[in-house]
């Protein structure tokens, strides 16, 4: 009777052992409500519903934005009682006629409560951070300057751009819960690297109702007179099951084998 429950002690921690290291190699993925196929298809394309900026006009400023993600991987129920949300920042390195590039980029992701954004309200951004990526230097064909993180071509002007306008650049996660499943290094910059993102926006300058001038406080609708989409494409990545937990589903199958061997061997004795 002993034997038996020892090897059935064995036998169930190997199988919870076996289900965990399984459930982290599954393709459907969850983290902190957040969730997508890895098999998709369309693996992994995150899009945004909208993002608003600031205006830029000379080096040195800094373009500030937030937004809210509207797909992933093509359908729009991806987030469980939640919002995914974000806010970025991007310094303009240098402009010409046509053309601005950016540096000192970065991305914070957030999950919140359904409902309790606000495209009117930059200030309803925020609540449980989800993931950061930060600019990735690669030079872009037909841009002079080799070290931006972020090329634009734009109409109109730097600060009041018009229709067609475009950004273009690579982003690498260094941050947050969903880190392990976004931190592919699976996207060519071009350049003989590896980024985890490409990012790929159009925008144009549209204040918004009501603005009589575009202000300077952060906090205010009124400061982001740039609207448009923009979209992340790269891959998911499954984390690896710890060593440890590696190690101790080997023990549990190691020693469920000897009780078996041990067990055949008394009864072969008993024959």
């Amino acid at each position: 009777m002993l034997k038996n429950k020892k090897i059935g002690i064995a036998a169930a921690c190997a199988l919870a052992l076996a289900a965990w290291t399984g459930s982290t190699l599954a393709t459907p993925v969850n983290v902190n409500g957040v969730h997508w196929d890895t098999s998709s298809p369309f693996d992994l394309t995150i899009q945004s519903l909208n993002l608003r900026e600031t205006s830029v006009a000379a080096p040195g400023d800094v373009l500030t934005g937030y937004g809210q993600i509207g797909s992933i991987n093509g359908t729009n129920s991806f987030c469980t009682g939640c919002d995914l949300t974000f806010t970025f920042t991007y310094t303009l390195k240098s402009a010409n006629a046509t053309q601005a590039i950016f540096d000192n980029g970065s991305f914070q992701f957030y999950t919140q409560a359904a409902g309790s954004f606000s495209f009117g309200n930059p200030a309803s951004v925020g609540g449980t951070p989800w993931v950061t990526l930060t600019g990735h230097t690669a030079p872009r064909a037909g841009f002079a300057d080799p070290n931006g993180q972020l090329y634009s071509s734009f109409g109109g002007t730097v600060s009041q751009p018009t229709g067609n306008t475009s950004g273009n650049g690579f982003l690498d996660v260094t941050g947050g819960v969903a880190a392990p499943y976004l931190n592919s290094n699976g996207v060519d910059d071009e350049n003989g690297g590896f980024a985890d993102f490409n990012l790929a926006s159009s925008f144009s300058f549209f204040p918004a109702n009501n603005c009589a001038a575009v202000t300077t406080n952060l906090d205010d609708i009124c400061s982001y007179p740039i609207q448009g989409n923009g979209s992340l494409v790269g891959r998911s990545t499954i984390p690896v099951p710890e060593p440890g937990a590696v190690g101790l589903l080997g023990l549990g199958l190691a020693f469920l084998g000897f009780l078996t061997w041990r067990r055949r061997k008394e009864s072969d004795g008993r024959a």
